[in-house]
């Protein structure tokens, strides 16, 4: 997983904070919508914090209500959301179907069905905003047709979800780098629409022909687990496929369907999101990069800096002094 710690997000933005219900309602009534905001506690009180940066057709939220909350939106209309949890967990029900969100698992409300949403204190969120006519207008070059129906959760956790969450990390640190006016517009829109492609691509699109595909998930979390639990052991392809019982070209087809790669790739980018787990939570006084990368399964520092600049967009050393 793409690690996104909630002090980095926004960084060096002005925060409103409030332990005001009322007040909280107002503020972010006037940044999305008219909603209801109410504790699911006996306080009433909450401990808002919120920034917020947005650059023509997109946007980037940092909310932390830290307390347990409902939140009853009338309904978004001219733009779309995606609701990460940094940590903790969230619930989202749009007429009987229900998503858990969690750090690997986004909510994506509609903008045409009332919803409901439950926030568990200690679940701060990343929110992603994209103004409806922008998506529309990638979903046509995308796929022939503006008209946009998505679902309501995205998987952060596999292949285009990861791709997703780069995209948005790209775009956040080029608007918190630079204010907009200094901006290349060219360069602008790339990242827009790279990110916003990203957003589509993670998302089922209804009537898409899907894999069937129980024992495919199954199969692919399986590895997932076992990849997660062995990260820093010496694994091959045939042992990770024995012990999961299945053959080496099964295993190659199933991950390359629902997560686009292979094995070996699958298991370096898990490597890499734990360097950079322990790169950012280790004092630099006391740990070092090369020590880090051995820990992690990477013997050759040149090329583990190498995939790290590409994949995260800075160098070991850079999130290692943060």
């Amino acid at each position: 997983m793409v690690r996104i710690l909630p002090r980095d997000v926004l960084r060096g933005r002005p925060t409103t904070a409030t332990k005001d219900v009322d007040e909280a309602h107002a503020k972010i009534a006037e940044l999305f919508c008219s909603h209801e905001l109410a504790p699911r506690t006996r306080t009433a009180a909450v401990d808002m914090k919120l920034r917020s940066l947005h650059r023509a057709d997109v946007g980037i939220e940092f909310l932390d209500y830290g307390a347990d909350v409902r939140i009853d939106p009338e309904g978004l209309q001219d733009f779309h959301l995606v609701q990460i949890p940094l940590a903790g967990h969230a619930t989202m029900q749009v007429g009987s179907t229900i998503v858990e969100s969690s750090p690997t698992m986004a909510s994506v409300p509609p903008i045409d069905k009332p919803f409901s949403m439950s926030w568990d204190g200690g679940s701060p969120h990343l929110i992603v905003y994209v103004r409806r006519p922008a998506l529309e207008r990638i979903a046509g070059q995308l796929y022939g047709d503006g008209a946009v129906d998505l679902g309501y959760g995205m998987d952060l956790s596999g292949g285009a979800g990861r791709a997703f969450l780069r995209a948005v990390v790209e775009l956040h640190d080029d608007m918190i780098s630079r204010p907009a006016s200094a901006a290349p517009v060219f360069v602008q829109g790339l990242l827009t629409d790279s990110m916003v492609s990203r957003l589509l691509m993670a998302m089922e699109r209804p009537g898409d022909d899907v894999r069937d595909p129980e024992a495919e998930s199954r199969l692919v979390r399986e590895c997932r687990e076992l990849l997660e639990r062995h990260a820093f052991e010496e694994l091959t392809v045939p042992d990770i496929a024995e012990c999961l019982g299945v053959s080496v070209r099964t295993l190659q087809t199933a991950l390359r369907a629902e997560t686009g790669a292979t094995p070996s790739e699958l298991l370096r980018s898990i490597r890499l999101d734990r360097a950079r787990e322990m790169l950012l939570e280790a004092d630099p006084r006391e740990q070092s990069v090369t020590a880090v990368a051995e820990l992690c399964g990477f013997r050759h520092q040149g090329r583990f800096s190498a995939l790290y600049l590409k994949t995260f967009g800075e160098l070991p050393s850079e999130s290692l002094r943060r």
